[in-house]
């Protein structure tokens, strides 16, 4: 809405547009025409609400920056089982190995722990060298026999599973003896280690953001931001993904190429029906939206994610208002003072000089798991403004959402559930 000042003898007529706008006051006594298919970067907020006061310097550093850097295009790296290990193993020893043929023995087996996988050598050399290169999603965990008889039967083993659910294989080992408990956490732990190690190796430097990236409107509505994991039938995909708030009935899941946000991987529609879960393992960092499977940096950050997916279904739930600027920017705050209680990474990691530990391969986004496609509306329903931006955005509808393309481009996809976890903010 334009709000022209009006000569002294003359009666204020106001222009009432059902849309998300900037509501100023002219200063001029001139009546001058607003062009709404100028090509510039309008800023939008809802119809009467007050501006939003200026950020504390301390947040104002937060405030994320165009990178300007070249398109790369999505990063994508192979996680093929059969990758060879890479030498020298970080840990080597006895331990016993269940047989896959009948799933009840156990025979002596030598287990190495590679920084990219695991080998299984047989003393006895009946049975054939076993390497396993695992992904990000890999998980190790402490587990027990399939009966409390069974346990019985075997008093002193401690049993542990590895899991590549990437690619469906689990193998099971056991330590046996006084010290069964103290060998199977070393060996959980260091397996853990290494599968932390990995993840990290394939994400680049880098903080978590709340606020919306300048220039990029698309993205006004974030409430969390950072790289992920995506996983894919062939491999693994580096992503940007983005969490919005609520509209309505609706949130929204984003996923990007990179932090510049201009080339979107995946849109979600989130709802009270859509799948969130988590996979339980020893350090885990692997959760699931809808179809689409994620591994975020450490296990801390899976539960940030987790945690606001979750409030923002509980806020669908409930059938919560549309959340106005200043309510977002106490959404921002709350979500902003759990990233900065995040742990730390370690002093001297450094993921770029390190390298990745698994090599890359040539983008395919075919290959990305979809699903049907509806709209996903970021902005309000009633938006009934055609803006054009400056990045070369097409018109939009109340029907088309706004996406860095400019047109309905979202995805809602998986089982009907309910996440049941939920959170205070």
């Amino acid at each position: 809405c334009r709000m022209e000042k009006p000569a002294k003898s003359s009666s204020v007529g106001i222009l009432e547009i059902n849309a998300l706008c900037k509501c100023e006051q002219d200063n001029t006594s001139t009546t001058e025409t607003v062009d709404v298919n100028a090509e510039s970067i309008i800023p939008f907020y809802h119809c009467g609400e007050v501006y939003e006061d200026p950020l504390p310097p301390e947040e104002e550093e937060d405030i994320p920056r165009n990178p300007g850097r070249p398109r790369e295009g999505l990063v994508t790296y192979s996680a093929d089982v059969g990758l060879p290990l890479l030498e020298p193993p970080i840990r080597s020893g006895e331990v016993l190995h269940l047989c896959p043929e009948d799933g009840k023995s156990f025979e002596k087996a030598i287990l190495s722990i590679h920084s990219n996988g695991l080998c299984i050598r047989h003393p006895s050399d009946r049975r054939a060298t076993t390497s396993v290169a695992w992904s990000p999603f890999s998980l190790v965990q402490a587990c027990r026999l399939h009966t409390m008889q069974a346990d019985r039967a075997q008093p002193s083993l401690r049993l542990f599973k590895v899991s590549v659910f990437h690619h469906g294989l689990t193998h099971f080992f056991a330590t046996n003896g006084q010290e069964a408990d103290t060998e199977r956490a070393r060996w959980v732990a260091d397996i853990s280690r290494a599968l932390r190690m990995l993840t990290q190796s394939l994400c680049p430097p880098f903080n978590l953001g709340v606020y919306p990236l300048p220039g990029a409107s698309w993205t006004a509505t974030r409430l969390l931001a950072g790289y992920m994991l995506l996983y894919d039938d062939q491999g693994v995909s580096l992503v940007y993904g983005e969490l919005h708030a609520h509209c309505d009935s609706t949130a929204g899941f984003a996923a990007y190429e990179d932090d510049s946000c201009m080339v979107q991987v995946v849109h979600l529609a989130i709802d009270t029906h859509t799948c969130v879960s988590e996979r339980v393992g020893i350090d885990c960092s692997c959760f699931s939206l809808g179809d689409h499977h994620f591994s975020t940096r450490t296990c801390a950050e899976k539960m940030l994610w987790l945690r606001a997916i979750s409030n923002v279904k509980v806020k669908l739930r409930h059938w919560a208002a549309t959340p106005t600027p200043i309510e977002l920017r106490h959404y921002r705050a709350s979500v902003r003072e759990q990233v900065n209680s995040l742990p730390r990474m370690p002093e001297g990691f450094d993921s770029v000089s390190r390298g990745p530990l698994l090599p890359r391969r040539r983008s395919a986004m075919s290959q990305l798991p979809r699903g049907p496609i509806q709209s996903l509306p970021l902005l309000s329903p009633g938006v009934g403004l055609a803006v054009a931006a400056a990045s070369g955005m097409e018109k939009l509808t109340s029907a088309q959402p706004m996406t860095p393309q400019g047109r309905a481009n979202s995805e809602i996809v998986g089982p009907r559930g309910s996440s049941g976890i939920d959170g205070p903010w």
